[in-house]
């Protein structure tokens, strides 16, 4: 070995030598501490231990070996000139392969000598949970579908399962609510009121009046759950045609006899001139009744 690979002073020499000149390439080159650093995976220190030739401090030999292996690399420094100072900065018997001592670097050491650990990148977590969430809002979102679309087929078969079912009524289910004497006379009134004297029908038009007080041939039809519902007048008018919902309240006048088909007579109240009407009750819960019949 030479003299300057031997004397301590020529390789402290060397060192400083060595680290001026990557500071000047890495000058040259644009790039900043920092960059260096974040390129090399090594401490910002580190590097300026480098560039100082201060090696106090760092690792073992082995490791600084890599370190100024991997700097010069990046800096694209001749590697024979890099080897003609790392054999004068530490002597022959301290000496390692460069290209072994390269390889434990590009793993990522830390400064205590320490493999790096690599995290999981945060990014990647949150486009992971993004995903998650965006699966969980569809999955509910199609089960809500699901659901409702379930649901109206559901109720569309129990409908026409009662309106099906009416057409199978059998006889003794139809029931006939015949006329009041005082319904019968307030019609025979109304109908011969306009060939009556004007005193005659001042008087049936008292009359009348008191007979619309109690509701004559007003009929009012309050389901309890839903059904289907259909009302025809004496001429036959078809006056509602429809599925009515749980609850609500159907109310003619002036059109008896009325012919009334109920889908589910469960719950349901019908009165007629104010007078509660019997609904005939059977396991197919369904009902053909006329009111206000003779």
């Amino acid at each position: 070995m030479n003299e300057q690979s031997t004397n301590p002073e020529s390789g402290s020499n060397a060192a400083a030598t060595l680290g001026t000149k990557l500071s000047q390439i890495r000058k040259q080159k644009g790039l900043s501490v920092g960059e260096v650093a974040e390129r090399l995976k090594l401490p910002a220190r580190q590097i300026e231990a480098m560039e100082s030739g201060c090696y106090k401090g760092l690792p073992e030999t082995v490791f600084i070996k890599g370190f100024l292996s991997s700097y010069a690399r990046l800096l694209e420094l001749d590697e024979k000139e890099l080897k003609q100072y790392l054999q004068q900065i530490f002597p022959a018997g301290n000496q390692q392969l460069t290209s072994d001592v390269s390889k434990v670097t590009s793993e990522g050491l830390d400064f205590q000598n320490k493999l790096q650990r690599r995290h999981f990148p945060r990014w990647l977590i949150v486009v992971l949970v993004g995903i998650l969430i965006s699966a969980v809002v569809y999955a509910w979102q199609h089960k809500s579908t699901s659901e409702n679309a379930r649901q109206t087929a559901t109720a569309s078969q129990e409908i026409s399962a009662q309106a099906t079912s009416i057409s199978d009524i059998a006889a003794g289910n139809i029931r006939i609510v015949p006329m009041t004497a005082s319904e019968q006379t307030s019609t025979r009134a109304a109908s011969t009121g306009a060939n009556a004297s004007q005193t005659d029908a001042g008087r049936t038009s008292m009359e009348a009046s008191q007979s619309l007080a109690e509701s004559t041939e007003a009929l009012v039809i309050k389901p309890e759950n839903k059904t289907w519902l259909q009302v025809s007048d004496r001429s036959g008018k078809v006056l509602i045609k429809e599925v009515i919902d749980a609850g609500s309240t159907h109310q003619f006048s002036g059109a008896a006899p009325y012919k009334i088909i109920l889908g589910n007579t469960l719950g349901t109240s019908i009165q007629f001139a104010g007078k509660d009407v019997a609904i005939p009750q059977n396991k197919k819960r369904t009902a053909v009744i006329t009111v206000g019949g003779n």
